[in-house]
């Protein structure tokens, strides 16, 4: 009788990791072994236009990365400059905007329904549609400025390194917004409402509930989002790519984008793969961040 249990468990478990067979292909294919071959091509000089004449270089390209190249350190400090600057803003606008969504207003259903519609708008939509507002002499942006006598000239929004920073940084906040908001709001619906009457009795003004009951049961949903928030940003390139491919002179150039154009634009595949890793170790990093912080998070739960 035990035989003949064990025989159909073994069949079933059997059943499972057939039905998985291909699921794991399909990541395998698509996902597996892209990363190995990436890998592979980074200790390698391959390049498109002449991809018979690749030799193995081993760590050469990381070398040059990292002894030679100027632009990988600006476009690295420009990538988490953009990333963390994404990650104050959005979480400053998303806190305001999650407090006042949180109150019994007229209509919030309807300004809930309002904030997510960046979040759902398609990337390349959304930088299309921001770069016609935002263009020198025809933009919208521009024109409305111009005719209610707040500058006399059109803004070069995308036309100057400083400006062009400050802009697809904008850009980046108005996106995430709705994904702080919308997180943020459910982190306080979440906090039992017996706190808030408790402390409403001991005399505690509204600031006080905000700054000693709200805040602190927040933090946890606060750095789960945060984390999250940085490594999206960290991996732009829609943006970059429609609304200024990385200038004016590589000043909004982020690590994805030099990736592409290294390999697509110079065609030098090897030295783009040996970007890709170190890209690739970076998010690997900010990944095993969000893993600790979930821990702690279900430690604090707990």
């Amino acid at each position: 009788m035990a035989t003949q249990k064990n025989r159909h468990r073994f069949a079933s478990k059997r059943l499972g990791y057939c039905m998985l067979v291909p699921a794991l292909a399909l990541i395998g294919l698509t996902q597996i072994y892209p990363f190995l071959y990436g890998v592979l091509m980074s200790v390698t000089d391959y390049n498109l236009l002449r991809p018979k004449n690749t030799s193995f270089i081993g760590l050469g390209n990381f070398v040059e990365l990292f002894t030679s190249d100027k632009t990988f350190y600006a476009t690295l400090w420009f990538t988490f400059a953009y990333a963390v600057s994404i990650v104050v803003f959005s979480y400053l606008v998303g806190l305001l905007t999650a407090v006042l969504l949180n109150k019994k207003l007229r209509g919030r259903s309807l300004y809930r329904t309002i904030i997510l519609l960046p979040w759902v708008i398609a990337p390349m939509v959304m930088a299309t549609n921001w770069l016609w507002l935002l263009k020198d002499q025809f933009g919208l942006v521009n024109r409305v400025l111009v005719r209610l006598g707040i500058v006399q000239e059109p803004i070069l929004f995308l036309a100057t390194k400083p400006m062009a920073r400050v802009t697809v940084i904008l850009v980046g906040v108005w996106k995430n917004i709705p994904f702080m908001t919308i997180t943020l709001l459910a982190g306080m619906q979440s906090i039992n409402a017996d706190l808030y009457e408790a402390a409403r009795i001991d005399g505690a003004s509204s600031f006080a509930l905000f700054r000693k009951i709200k805040l602190p049961l927040l933090m946890p949903t606060v750095l789960m989002a945060s984390i999250v928030t940085m490594i999206g940003s960290m991996r732009v390139f829609d943006t970059i790519k429609l609304m200024t491919e990385g200038g004016p002179e590589g000043s909004t150039l982020v690590l994805v984008y030099y990736v592409y154009y290294q390999g697509f634009r110079a065609y030098k595949s090897g030295y783009a793969s040996a970007i890709a890793v170190i890209l690739f170790l970076i998010m690997l990093g900010m990944t095993l961040l969000q893993w600790l912080a979930r821990r702690k998070v279900s430690h604090y739960e707990e």
